[in-house]
């Protein structure tokens, strides 16, 4: 009989003696010994956990037995829902039950700490430049606050916060209100954590940044453990900060702060924001109509506007008297300088392992056109600075999609990760008394004209059934668009459509009328929990392959194609089917849960792949007709 570990006894003697009615979950604890044993032997691990599986106490409660003075963890999500999970509901439970103090402090990105050196200075120059209240609101509280941090303010201070908040042109130590700093103390905070929560992209960022200075600044302290729940967005956030990118409104945002600089030539710096905008505006012009990404062309009048604007930009550092430069002219400056670099290194395009591609997007109420240079494979550079790297202990991957039907071949091969611990371990839902899969026949195939016309009926039928109490799931704003008249105004129940609120309103709304719809695209198929009766039914329209006129995705395609391999079976289907798992997974979120999965896309049964798909999802009873549904309610 193998000896019971210190994690293992946690989970099978102290939980139930702490808790009333505590269910030992078999699951939860063949994750965490696995985590435990990565801890003690210095392996990575890579733990798929079904939902309600306890992923967070599968790793917390390893984590409490290996932290300490010396031994710092890293925990990155993806989310602030999980990050509000962790740090104010699981990780004080554990504390109490425990007896045990985790040290865990909660790692925000600069952005969101006023600056006192820039909160001044609108102070200074108010009625010059700023045309809002936003300062004079934050009068008492900046004189009371302690954290500075914008999630404490009793207001939302909007568009605005740019203006105040800590941004790249932070000068450090050599600020003079250095020791009052909102942001560095915050820092400072987290030298004194056994346990760090943050976010991917500032977990990346501060990667990145290691990498770049070799090791000389950093965002994070030194730490021995990670780990990384919701593994899943690992490559495309590492991709992501990774990137280069210039964008329509960073070079205006800088100026603008040079412009209330004693010796700034407004005369120079309007020609440089002049150019800006033509320089965009020719960049945009590329576009056309579309709405859709593309690639950034090499076109010789483009490359000469942008060097035009470097002149311009030079030209206003130039005219600054030197004696009189500052320690924040001179970050500033260096702001300036990186944008130039940046404006270089993708107008050269020299990097075959890298796409160049633009961005269009809204931006408080004003289009942004963003350039990029985006590595198309990571999983080297994740390899040598993070897996292989040797300071690092052990790296904990988790999420409840990670695999293709067990195997983690493909994920692996995203991140670079290639000897690491494996398991997977399912849900403790019972699937097959608690959901239903609706595949109903006769369904036209979406790649033909007027498919989203032609299931329209279909989920008016649905909702019907299920009296609301829905989410309705589009891989695209045409098709959730196209259907929503055809259905919303057909339907008795309050049916709300992404983009009518911001998200976590959108979301309370929906929990709030009972049988309320949402219609909803890519954002909401992963991160929403609404457990409980409000959710009784998700529809997927369309099985989630990636769009392929993407600049990302066709690039990636073409690599895989030039390399001799199979793009489809290599990159779109195992990407499609991940994302139909995290679909799937809105709908049952508890024990009590029951509902209805319905997928409109006929390409699960009438395709060879389709398969695959199936073989993904949790067994559960499938139907295709929904004649006694009342009985399973």
């Amino acid at each position: 009989m193998k000896p019971v570990t210190p994690v293992e006894k946690i989970f099978r003697e102290t939980l139930p003696g702490k808790i009333p009615g505590y269910e030992v979950r078999e699951q939860q604890i063949e994750m965490a010994l696995l985590v435990e044993r990565g801890f003690m032997h210095d392996q990575h691990v890579i733990a798929e956990a079904g939902t309600g599986t306890g992923k967070s106490f599968a790793y917390l409660i390893p984590l409490s037995c290996v932290t300490g003075d010396d031994a710092r963890a890293v925990v990155s999500t993806a989310t602030i829902a999980l990050q509000e999970q962790l740090l104010k509901k699981d990780i004080p439970f554990l504390e109490e039950a425990l007896g045990i103090d985790f040290q865990a402090q909660l790692a925000k990105g600069k952005g969101n700490y006023l600056c006192l050196l820039r909160y001044q200075e609108e102070l200074q120059n108010r009625g010059l430049f700023s045309e809002d209240d936003l300062v004079e609101r934050l009068r008492d509280w900046v004189s009371d606050t302690k954290s500075g941090d914008r999630a404490d303010l009793p207001f939302e201070p909007g568009e605005s916060w740019s203006k105040v908040c800590t941004d790249d042109t932070c000068a450090g130590r050599k600020c003079f209100l250095y020791n009052d700093c909102f942001f560095m103390k915050a820092r400072k905070r987290l030298y004194n954590a056994k346990i760090i929560i943050c976010n991917h992209a500032l977990f990346f960022t501060d990667l990145h940044l290691r990498e770049c200075s070799s090791g000389a600044a950093s965002l994070l302290p030194d730490y021995r453990y990670l780990v990384f729940d919701e593994a899943q967005h690992i490559e495309s956030t590492a991709r992501r900060t990774m990137s280069t990118e210039v964008s329509s409104m960073r070079l205006p945002v800088l100026l603008f702060q040079l412009r209330k600089r004693d010796g700034c030539n407004l005369d120079a710096l309007s020609k440089a924001l002049a150019i800006n905008d033509k320089f965009f505006a020719a960049v945009a012009s590329f576009q056309g109509n579309s709405s859709a990404n593309y690639y950034l062309p090499r076109d010789p009048e483009l490359i000469s506007l942008g060097q035009e604007l470097k002149r311009a930009v030079k030209d206003n550092i130039k005219l600054f008297d030197a004696d009189q430069v500052g320690e924040r002219e001179d970050a500033i400056f260096h702001c300036l300088e990186r944008c130039s670099q940046d404006l270089d290194e993708i107008l050269d395009a020299v990097d075959p392992e890298r796409v160049y591609w633009v961005e269009r997007s809204e931006f408080r109420r004003r289009t942004r056109i963003t350039m990029h240079a985006t590595p198309l494979d990571v999983s080297e550079t994740l390899d040598h600075l993070l897996f292989d790297s040797g300071e690092l202990s052990c790296a904990v991957m988790t999420s409840a999609t990670l695999s293709i039907g067990g195997d983690f071949t493909y994920f692996k091969g995203l991140t670079g990760c290639t000897q690491a611990l494996e398991v997977s371990v399912g849900s403790p839902f019972a699937y097959e008394d608690q959901c239903l899969l609706y595949l109903p026949p006769g369904l036209p195939d979406p790649r033909e004209p007027g498919y989203y016309k032609g299931i329209a009926p279909v989920i008016k039928e649905i909702l019907e059934q299920t009296e609301g109490r829905a989410f309705v799931l589009f891989t695209s704003y045409r098709g959730m668009n196209e259907v929503y008249p055809l259905v919303a105004e057909h339907l008795p129940w309050k049916v709300l459509k992404q983009g009518d609120l911001p998200k976590q309103k959108l979301i309370e709304a929906f929990k709030e009328d009972i049988h309320s719809v949402l219609f909803a695209t890519a954002s909401y198929w992963e991160g929403v929990d609404v457990p409980g009766e409000a959710l009784s039914c998700v529809i997927l329209v369309k099985l989630p392959f990636a769009v392929p006129d993407d600049p990302i995705t066709e690039a990636k395609i073409r690599a895989i194609e030039r390399s001799g391999g199979n793009a489809f079976y290599g990159f779109s289907l195992p990407e499609a089917v991940i994302r139909l798992r995290q679909g799937f997974g809105r709908l049952i979120r508890s024990q009590d849960d029951r509902g209805v999965v319905a997928i409109l896309d006929p390409r699960v049964r009438t395709r060879s792949y389709g398969r695959h798909f199936l073989n993904a999802l949790p067994r559960c009873r499938e139907i295709n007709a929904l004649d006694g549904l009342e009985h399973f309610w």
